[in-house]
Order: structure tokens, then C-alpha cells, then sequence
């Protein structure tokens, strides 16, 4: 009797040790001393175990309870075969449903726009180590359920050193984003930096965007706050090459041909009238230009805009309807949310900001051939300040100012009359600032920005708001990590619970 009592309670232990022996073989994924000793033990245990009580384990696989319990198993594997399909189902149809307030789990609009564009085969090679690549296979996975183009694979660099090799690898995380025979590499698993490398390499043209220089232009390799280099950095991120230009200088006699888009930012002194001649010709041919006019930019600018249908006002705009406050700005930066329905601004729904800005409207009389149109409208409690700023305090003055809503962004298109031709495209703020360094992260400035650019050098895939590359607050774990939560949340405590009810119930028994 003595050894039928000890064999139960070697029975326990030798169980428990078989399962303590399987979880740290799991863990470790190899056979360590420990784990073997334990499992050998437990298995000597539970064999003892049964045959010291082998009359009464029969006994009980033929009693009724035991065809209870049996019933009870089987529908436990049947319920856990439900999850099994349940689960296979669920992989093969991907479907997401993202309830984060600023839906940071979701693809960017543009990023759709690239992926439901391509006509391309795109291929994205991830090198990661084993147990590193979760976050990059996250977002393949995304981008293949958009676009068929887009395929991914993931590669252990020291599991196959040779593909590492053939593309030039030497860093752990580098994604090789692969397509049009071209290749770009990137180092961060983020959407924004994915989504600029497909661009790269799924452009057959990269288009050359000028900036004028000599009139006191913001400057793009300047990091200060009136600076540009944050444009700077989206413009060559989406595939486009950017450099100055001196329109004055004795060796320009004309806008150069490889011209997509002219950009003339915030300029503080008059035009010349062989500049204004050069620019003037340039968009009669069918050039596309891009005007950011502040309140003290000189006239000569905007005759040459009238002559285009776009009325450049000489004012300040004013926003008194407060919402301003509510991002630490002052009535004289204005806040634009009414936007016209067009390329540039169709379902954009973020806010602008306009640091002392201008007016820019259309024309009551037009030019024939052109279309002129207001994108982008302050407030109804706005208006156009035409004295100074600091005579004391701001108000409507009837018969001076002119009553919002006011337009800060306005384009004109003309198509030339020549077959084929070349389609004259103009964008024009009245305002430099808000792509400055200091504003352009701000809300939804940067993205307007670039899709007016985008928009005059005829790129509309580009046009939508663009990736940001917010917080991850995901906990990144190993596979050690990971099994030994699994364990003990889904294994251990389980077992701990059934064993104190067995316990419980014997007692009471």
C-alpha cells in the first residue's frame, strides 16, 4: 500500500518534470543536460507510476466516468479543430481593422495611390536575423495585399551570406527594394521610407525641379527655421532632383529645357525684365511654376501672375475665429480647411497654416484659354489687413479690408494651342513660410506643398497625404520571450488552476 501511495505522488512529479523538461527544450530550441534529465526522469516516474497501478488505471478507462471523460475530449478536439480552420481561414484572408484614433496602423493615402499605380514588378528583400523581421514582414504583407507588383521575400544574411553578398549587404534591418532595374536600399522597416524607395525605382524619368536664387529666396540647404531643407528632403525622397537657378546670371539667356517645375520662394526684391521676359516665355511654351509670394514681395511679381488670371492682393490676412489658439498660433497666422475639389486638394481633409500671408485670388476677368481656381480658404472670420500690423489693435475696417473667407492657394492650367503640346500649369501662395523648416511638419503644410508640386510636374499618383513615421509601441520580443509568456499565461497558470480544483475536489471527496 505504502508503494502504491508513493508511485501516485512520483506519478505527479515524474509528470510535472516531463512537461518542465519539454518547456525548457521549447524555450532554448535545443537539448540542454537539464532539460534532458528532467524529461528522462519524469518519464522513469510516470513509468512506475503505471505499473504499480496498472489494475486500477484499467479499472478506470472501462468505468463510466471514464466514458464521460472521453465524450468530454472529443468535443474538446472538436472545438480546438474549429480554431485550427478558424485560423487557417483568417491567414489566407488578411483582413485588419484599424481603431487607433490617428489610424497610425494604416497605409498613408499616398502609399495606395503608388501601389494600386504600378506597372511594374517590385520586389522588396528584407535582411534580417532570425527573430528580427516581424515588423518588416508586417508591412510586406500590407503592401502585397494592395498590389499584385508588389512581392517580398526575408533573408537570414547568416544563414545565406550570398545574398547578402549579390546585394552589396553589410547591415542587419537593410531592405533591398528591387524593380525596373534599378535598387534602392533602405535601413529602417518604415512605411515612409518603403514607400519613397518603390517611387525611386518605379520611375523611368526623374524630373528636375529649379529653385531661383537672387531675390532673397528661402534656401534649401539652409537647416534654419525660414530654411527649406525639410522640403528639400521630401522633394528627393520622391524621386525628383532639385537645383538653383540665377535667372539674372549672363550665361542664362532661358529657363532650361530639363525644367519640370519652377520655384520661385518667397523672393524680397524686384524682378528684372530680362527675368520676367525668361519666366514669361517659359510658361507661354508650356512650362509649369510655382510662386510663394509673401505680404512684402515685390510688385513685380504679381503683374506678371495678373497677366495669368491670379489676382496677388496686397493685404495680410487675419483669422479671428480662434482656432488658431488651439495650436499655440496668433490671428495673424491664418488656418486654411476649406479646399477646392482638384488634383492637389481632392480629400484633403488636414489643416494648413499660413504665417503672414496674402491673399491670392482669381480674377474677375480671365484670359481666354485659361482656368484659374481657389483651392485653399480661411475662415468666414478672416480678412485682409491692409495696414500695418502694429498701429494698434486689429479690426475689420469696411471699405479697406476685404471679408473672408480668402483664398491663400490658387492655380491656373492653359492647354496650348498647339497639338500635343506642352500643358501650362501655375501654382501660386500667398505665402512662403508655411514650407519652411519651421512650419512645413506642421499639420498638413508639407503635403500640400508637395502636391502642388507633384501636380505641376504632372506626377497625380504622388498627390494624396503622405506617410508619417509615427511611435512604434509595439513590445519586440524574442522567441525565448514569446514561448515563455505562451507558457506561462497559457500552460502554467491553466495547470495551476486545474490542479488546485483536482485538489480541492479530492478533499472534499
Amino acid at each position: 500500500m505504502m508503494m502504491k501511495k508513493y508511485s501516485k505522488i512520483g506519478g505527479l512529479v515524474g509528470l510535472g518534470l516531463l512537461l518542465l523538461g519539454l518547456i525548457i527544450y521549447s524555450i532554448n530550441a535545443i537539448m540542454t543536460s537539464v532539460s534532458t534529465i528532467f524529461m528522462i526522469t519524469g518519464a522513469v516516474l510516470l513509468v512506475l507510476y503505471v505499473v504499480f497501478n496498472f489494475s486500477s488505471i484499467k479499472e478506470g478507462l472501462s468505468s463510466r466516468s471514464a466514458k464521460f471523460g472521453s465524450n468530454a475530449a472529443l468535443l474538446i478536439l472538436f472545438v480546438l479543430g474549429i480554431l485550427v480552420v478558424l485560423n487557417i481561414l483568417l491567414g489566407r484572408f488578411n483582413a485588419r481593422l484599424d481603431t487607433t484614433a490617428a489610424k497610425q496602423f494604416s497605409l498613408a493615402p499616398q502609399t495606395t495611390s503608388v501601389l494600386q499605380n504600378l506597372d511594374k514588378d517590385i520586389t522588396a528583400i528584407g535582411f534580417f536575423k532570425s527573430g528580427e523581421e516581424m515588423q518588416a514582414e508586417e508591412l510586406f504583407i500590407e503592401y502585397e495585399n494592395i498590389s499584385p507588383r508588389f512581392d517580398w521575400e526575408i533573408i537570414d544574411p547568416d544563414k545565406n551570406p550570398g545574398m547578402a553578398k549579390r546585394y552589396n549587404i553589410d547591415t542587419y534591418g537593410t531592405i533591398a527594394v528591387i524593380g525596373n532595374a534599378k535598387q534602392e536600399k533602405i535601413e529602417q522597416a518604415t512605411e515612409e521610407e518603403l514607400t519613397n524607395a518603390i517611387i525611386k525605382v518605379s520611375r523611368d524619368e526623374i524630373k528636375k525641379i529649379y529653385f531661383t536664387t537672387g531675390h532673397g529666396e528661402k534656401d534649401y540647404d539652409s537647416g534654419e527655421r525660414e530654411g527649406y531643407s525639410h522640403a528639400k528632403s521630401v522633394i528627393e525622397d520622391e524621386n525628383y532632383q532639385i537645383d538653383k537657378i540665377l535667372l539674372a546670371s549672363s550665361e542664362i539667356d532661358s529657363i532650361p529645357d530639363d525644367c519640370s517645375v519652377l520655384v520661385i520662394a518667397g523672393p524680397k526684391t524686384d524682378l528684372f525684365d530680362t527675368e520676367r521676359q525668361q519666366i514669361k516665355a517659359y510658361l507661354d511654351k508650356g512650362g509649369k511654376a510655382l510662386f510663394m509670394l509673401d505680404p512684402e514681395s515685390p510688385p513685380s511679381f504679381s503683374r506678371l501672375l495678373a497677366e495669368y488670371g491670379i489676382n496677388v492682393a496686397n493685404n495680410t490676412v487675419i483669422d479671428a475665429s480662434g482656432l488658431g489658439q488651439l495650436f499655440g498660433t496668433g490671428p495673424a497666422i491664418p488656418i486654411a480647411n476649406d479646399y477646392a475639389d482638384h488634383a492637389i486638394t481632392r480629400n484633403f481633409n488636414v489643416m494648413t497654416f499660413f504665417p503672414f500671408a496674402r491673399s491670392v485670388s482669381k480674377m474677375d476677368e480671365v484670359p481666354g484659354g485659361l482656368t484659374v481656381t481657389e483651392l485653399a480658404k480661411t475662415s468666414q472670420r478672416s480678412w485682409g489687413e491692409t495696414g500695418p500690423l502694429d498701429a494698434g489693435p486689429l479690426g475689420f475696417d469696411a471699405g479697406q479690408d476685404t471679408r473672408g473667407p480668402l483664398p491663400i492657394l490658387t492655380v491656373a492650367e492653359k492647354n496650348s494651342a498647339a497639338s500635343g503640346a506642352a500643358k501650362m500649369r501655375l501654382g501660386v501662395f500667398g505665402d512662403s513660410d508655411f514650407a519652411a523648416d519651421g512650419y512645413f511638419r506642421n499639420q498638413g503644410n508639407g503635403d500640400l506643398f508637395m502636391n502642388t508640386v507633384s501636380w505641376l510636374a504632372e506626377e497625380e499618383d504622388l498627390i494624396s497625404v503622405r506617410a508619417r513615421d509615427p511611435e512604434d509601441r509595439r513590445l519586440s520580443l524574442t522567441k525565448k520571450q514569446s514561448r515563455l509568456i505562451l507558457y506561462f499565461g497559457v500552460v502554467f497558470l491553466p495547470v495551476l488552476i486545474f490542479i488546485a480544483g483536482v485538489w480541492v475536489y479530492v478533499k472534499r471527496k
